[in-house]
């Protein structure tokens, strides 16, 4: 079995690191981020007459866009009525037409640039397998027909897989992320300098440039784009009390099927997500909040276990995949501070990274190009509602519980003998002994927020509950927002 995503594999090896170059110190416009979004947006920046410069802390596309499932949807759960009882009506339709936009500009780029990304139009589910679930279904239904949309209504999906009730709609898509990341990745890179492997740590502004502090030296730029999945700061924006963290785990195998391949996912509690990738089943389950469940190793052998259960089928990968989701399921896009109107930010895309990752793209293009966008307001970091701010101070909960709960028990029943937490004077460290009998010593607090870190024994990692984080078991980061590593020299402690 692999514990990486199934689009990692098919290219593995093949995305190597640009060769390191001497710092561009000076830009028009620096791109945080080389996922989705930032390459995203390059790719729409790439004929301005302005230098474009995008720096990524690991290699392109191999952050948080190569865990996705890669749905090019619409159907998103029950998101339009949500959306209709935190705003309005004019706004869920808005959002509806920002994922249609979306998905016609990545059909359009890659029949433009004839990229080879296994992109597949099929129908698409949202179904419950609750009875409670189906006013719910059925509301949903009647918002989109509204938009005249055709819905088809179902009591079972195109394989075995036993549901209560759901609806069906055509003209969604399913694409191989990573292949279509590099395919823009070789476009943009003739008018766009990357730099690979730059982890951004600190933006301060002077006169009437920023001042980006990062592990390779210092970038000077008239703008700054945050497209880094999590802003790694915490002010402007406050973006923590604006979002919280879901986790999802993802299995993969080889499947056989009688049917066309579609995508489904559940509105239920209880998350089930399919889609297809040639001869595979790709599986998305048992998702929770990050702040509340840190079992990481139970959850992992759910997720596989009910794979086998449904599917009868070991699974061939295994992977997590960490979603930002708002307070009040919109995205965070645009100018993050009144103060600063060139500092743009692009983040909490909910389970839809695709969609809103690209339309994220297309709005910070446009700011910076000063073009008009009619999704600029609706996305904008600064706006305000009841609904979020009751979520906030929920939030604000959850993390103080996570925190008081790995305070008082630093070292979990569910620890086994090759990991413990110890305190050397004064100071808490995380120890983790390896296959061959190697210790390795890393600090307890994710740098970010300083949340105390919990051992995730499938991965070997270090992550952190509150925020997501992820540090290997020598330190250094995987994910943000944490941009400092958590290493030990214990001759400068």
């Amino acid at each position: 079995m692999n514990n990486h995503s199934i689009w990692e594999n098919d290219l593995h090896n093949q995305n190597q690191a640009s060769k390191k170059k001497k710092l561009d110190l000076q830009t028009d416009i620096l791109i945080i981020g080389g996922g989705i979004t930032g390459i995203t947006t390059a790719y729409f920046l790439k004929n301005s007459d302005q230098k474009v410069t995008l720096i990524d802390k690991g290699l392109i596309g191999m952050g948080v866009t190569c865990k996705t499932t890669a749905k090019l949807n619409y159907l998103q759960g029950i998101i339009y009525q949500e959306l209709e009882k935190n705003f309005d009506q004019r706004t869920s339709k808005l959002y509806f037409d920002a994922q249609q936009e979306a998905i016609d500009l990545i059909t359009k780029i890659i029949a433009k640039e004839k990229i080879e990304c296994d992109l597949q139009q099929c129908d698409s589910f949202i179904f419950t397998k609750e009875k409670k679930g189906i006013p719910k279904i059925d509301k949903e239904k009647e918002i989109l027909e509204g938009w005249d949309i055709k819905c088809g209504t179902v009591h079972q999906l195109p394989i075995h897989f036993p549901i209560e009730y759901g609806i069906v709609t055509k003209d969604t898509y399913t694409f191989h992320p990573l292949q279509y990341i590099q395919a823009l990745k070789k476009i943009i890179q003739e008018k766009i300098t990357i730099y690979e492997q730059v982890i951004a740590l600190e933006i301060t502004k002077e006169k009437d440039l920023f001042q980006i502090k990062t592990n390779q030296g210092v970038i000077s730029s008239k703008y700054v784009i945050v497209a880094c999945h999590y802003p790694f700061f915490l002010w402007p924006g406050f973006i923590p009390v604006k979002t919280y963290i879901k986790r999802e785990y993802v299995n993969a195998s080889k499947f056989q099927k009688n049917c066309s391949p579609f995508t489904a996912i559940s509105i239920d509690s209880t998350l089930h997500s399919i889609r297809f990738y040639k001869d595979y089943i790709i599986y998305g389950s048992n998702q929770h909040r990050l702040t509340n469940q840190i079992d990481y190793q139970k959850n992992y052998q759910k997720s596989k276990n009910d794979f086998k259960r449904l599917f009868s089928k070991e699974p061939e990968y295994t992977w997590m995949n960490q979603d930002v989701m708002s307070n009040d399921k919109l995205p965070i896009v645009g100018v993050i501070d009144n103060n600063n109107h060139n500092l743009l930010v692009a983040t909490a895309f909910g389970a839809w990274g695709m969609t809103n990752g690209t339309i994220a793209a297309k709005i910070l293009a446009d700011i910076v190009l000063e073009h008009p966008n009619r999704y600029i307001a609706l996305f904008q970091p600064k706006r305000k509602n009841i609904t979020s701010v009751v979520q906030s101070i929920i939030g604000v909960l959850h993390y103080s519980k996570v925190y008081l709960q790995t305070t008082i028990k630093k070292n979990p029943v569910f620890y086994n003998d090759h990991v413990y937490i110890i305190k050397i004077n004064g100071n808490y460290y995380g120890v983790y002994y390896d296959y061959y009998g190697k210790k390795h010593i890393v600090h307890h607090k994710c740098p970010h927020m300083k949340c105390n870190l919990v051992f995730n024994d499938e991965e070997k990692t270090w992550d952190c509950p509150c925020h997501g984080s992820r540090f290997d078991i020598d330190g250094k980061v995987l994910e943000g927002p944490a941009n400092y590593s958590i290493s030990v020299n214990f001759q400068n402690e």
